[in-house]
């Protein structure tokens, strides 16, 4: 499945792992990172995963076995389309591009049109992660992109600051997503920022959010209609 030059974050796409041996978060033991020396450049990337478990969990969802998070000082192609990290199902592996190769490689890097910065960055980690963590959970043979970006952009969304993350709610102007609204491809493609602000909305506004999630991890088709019982 192809990359979203627009948002530059892939998933489910075969990949190589490079770098140093890697070692466990403290915070999230189930998350290693390779590739990257220092204890602040490691320490920003399991936060971010620690963070993001933390949210999933809320869910009821956990990692089931261990994931690696390389870091890498280039691009990450996949199918020929540039992005800032992917995750690979097969091998349970994540490349992450360092936050230093981002700006190297663009002058002005965005996500969700506003500019991209250490909150988004954390932003990425926890998107990837939020991949695995359902690709663990899934009760569908296959998964598509739908119900995977839903959760994967919701998850992205709940690790910003609170400040940071209203400040992109309200420059959006979206509601949440509606009983019967189809959550799609082609929405995420025209706007990815508008996808995720929905999702989170949609997803952070249930009472009780079990019933939707189940409903995600068995989700088949290139578009998930969203149902009338999530309440």
């Amino acid at each position: 499945m192809p990359c979203r030059p627009a948002l530059m974050l892939c998933l489910l796409l075969p990949l190589a792992t490079h770098g140093a041996e890697g070692r466990p978060c403290a915070n999230a033991t189930e998350v290693v990172v390779a590739g990257v020396d220092g204890e602040a450049a490691v320490g920003e990337i399991c936060t971010a995963a620690g963070r993001a478990l933390d949210f999933l969990a809320r869910l009821g969802l956990h990692l089931r076995r261990t994931i690696t998070l390389t870091v890498v000082d280039r691009i990450v192609e996949v199918s020929g389309h540039p992005a800032y990290a992917s995750y690979d199902s097969r091998s349970d592996a994540i490349q992450l591009m360092s936050y230093d190769a981002i700006f190297r490689r663009n002058n002005d890097p965005r996500m969700y049109d506003q500019p991209f910065d250490r909150n988004h960055y954390a932003g990425v980690v926890a998107h990837e992660v939020a991949h695995a963590v359902m690709n663990h959970n899934r009760s569908a043979q296959r998964m598509f992109a739908p119900p995977q970006e839903y959760l994967a952009h919701a998850t992205q969304l709940a690790v910003m600051p609170a400040a940071a993350r209203a400040a992109l709610i309200r420059s959006k102007k979206v509601l949440p997503w509606e009983s019967g609204d189809a959550v799609s491809d082609a929405y995420l493609a025209a706007d990815p920022g508008k996808f995720a602000v929905k999702s989170y909305l949609h997803l952070t506004g249930r009472a009780d959010p079990a019933p939707l999630v189940q409903q995600l991890l068995r989700a088949q088709g290139f578009s998930f209609i969203v149902p009338d019982d999530t309440d």
